[in-house]
């Protein structure tokens, strides 16, 4: 698959509405494309408070990424799927980095990393034509897109992350401070035991107030994380889990697995889950993340303090 879609669209940009099939999306097979119709809510858990345009942000280094050819496409369909089906937001799909530039991030209410990896915020040989008004070399470039991107989310914007997203711009420590956690590894890819860790949080509603078992990668984190700069959601249950498994680097038992946080005025949300592909035809896992794009979005309010 080519390394960028743009590649195959020469200069036109690589936004795309729901209407219209994406590469990835591409990938999508009908069986699939209909598990996630049937999985996903039919309606959203509030009403918007004004009309939400969210960035559905693929990696640009697709060619690169451990997730190409499943998961991501699964996750792009499911995604703007939700935003369609229930009339929560617009999704709007894009790997252009131009998109993360302040005249045009602007526009969005909210931006999802979806499955995101790679280090994307720098921008290549190709892009800087089009990013020429924002300096003259890649690193001048890519200072402006990182303070674009941080200023977005400190000024009130949105931002959802989930699994590997947090394994992008290993370069830049302040996007790592901003999601709240480094990859360390996944010792375990079964079924878990999952702790549900505030039954009565209302981004956890879809579960119903109950802990639960889930097959999955699933990973461990390093600094920054730290459960005094975040609220965790779900963790993992270790007296429900095979805790034999090689690769265990944690010794203090706590693997978190989604968690919210502040960053200025903005709102961050992270989530673990969503390596397999069946994750996206889980009907309780769409509705949690749909749940998640409303909060980061600004509509559905929920507590965020550390515990």
């Amino acid at each position: 698959m080519p390394s960028r879609i743009s590649a195959l669209l020469g200069t036109l940009p690589l936004v795309f509405l729901f209407g219209i099939c994406t590469i990835a999306t591409a990938q999508v097979t009908p069986d699939q494309a209909e598990r996630i119709r049937k999985a996903a809510p039919e309606k959203a858990r509030v009403k918007p408070k004004k009309q939400r345009r969210v960035l559905i942000w693929n990696t640009p280094f697709m060619d690169q990424s451990p997730h190409k050819g499943y998961t991501i496409p699964q996750a792009e369909y499911a995604f703007k799927l939700l935003g369609e089906k229930t009339g929560a937001y617009e999704p709007v799909v894009s790997d252009d980095v131009a998109m993360l530039a302040p005249d045009k991030i602007k526009q969005f209410d909210a931006i999802l990393l979806n499955n995101a990896n790679g280090p994307w915020i720098r921008p290549t040989d190709k892009d800087m034509d089009r990013l020429k008004a924002y300096g003259d070399t890649p690193d001048a470039v890519e200072k402006v897109l990182r303070r674009s991107f941080l200023d977005f989310v400190k000024n009130g914007g949105g931002l959802f992350a989930y699994h590997h997203a947090l394994g992008g711009n290993t370069h830049w420590p302040e996007f790592l401070e901003l999601i709240g956690a480094a990859f360390d590894g996944h010792p375990w890819n079964e079924e878990v035991g999952i702790k549900n860790e505030e039954p009565d949080h209302p981004l956890l509603a879809a579960f119903g107030g109950k802990d639960f078992r889930i097959a999955d990668e699933i990973f461990q984190f390093r600094k920054p994380y730290d459960r005094a700069k975040l609220r965790v959601l779900l963790s993992l249950d270790t007296k429900a889990t095979n805790m034999t498994v090689p690769w265990i680097n944690r010794k203090d038992g706590d693997f978190a697995q989604a968690w919210v946080k502040s960053y200025g005025k903005g709102r961050v949300f992270y989530c673990g889950i969503g390596h397999r592909t069946e994750i996206w035809w889980n009907p309780t896992i769409l509705r949690f993340y749909l749940d998640a794009i409303q909060f980061v979005v600004g509509d559905l309010d929920a507590p965020i303090a550390p515990r």
